[in-house]
């Protein structure tokens, strides 16, 4: 999984920072001020929209750690994708970051704390095991 939209809080709305986060050429006049130590991931899914499965991913990021509690907490809910019917669709998980580091929920990839990196060697299972053979060996 990766993450579909980045957001950042400019004069009080939500706004779209993707082409800057998938982006390096920008002018440093125009480089906006998003990459901070507080953020919020929030995994939607669930219903269907327009006849088919949504899955998004979506990263939040806040210039203060008591902004990115509120939104984990409750704020997330005004964000959230509605369905067809414009109910919300839920989360499947979210997870809340301080300090760049995952404090409670899950990640993006469905780590738990503490654990960042699990459920992807679950995933490649295998190769892993090889790998770490191969690391033994020298």
């Amino acid at each position: 999984m990766s993450i579909d939209h980045y957001y950042t809080q400019q004069d009080g709305k939500w706004v779209r920072i993707d082409d800057y986060v998938f982006s390096k050429e920008w002018r440093d006049d125009e480089r906006p001020d998003f990459h901070t130590d507080f953020w919020v991931d929030l995994a939607h899914g669930g219903r269907l929209i327009h006849g088919s499965v949504l899955i998004m991913d979506e990263r939040y990021y806040f210039s203060d750690r008591e902004a990115a509690i509120d939104f984990y907490l409750e704020g997330w809910k005004v964000r959230q994708a509605l369905d067809d019917d414009g109910k919300g669709i839920g989360l499947d998980h979210s997870g809340l970051y301080l300090g760049g580091r995952l404090i409670h929920g899950l990640s993006i990839h469905g780590d738990p704390p503490g654990h960042e990196g699990e459920h992807l060697r679950k995933m490649l299972g295998r190769f892993c095991e090889h790998l770490e053979d191969l690391e033994g060996e020298e």
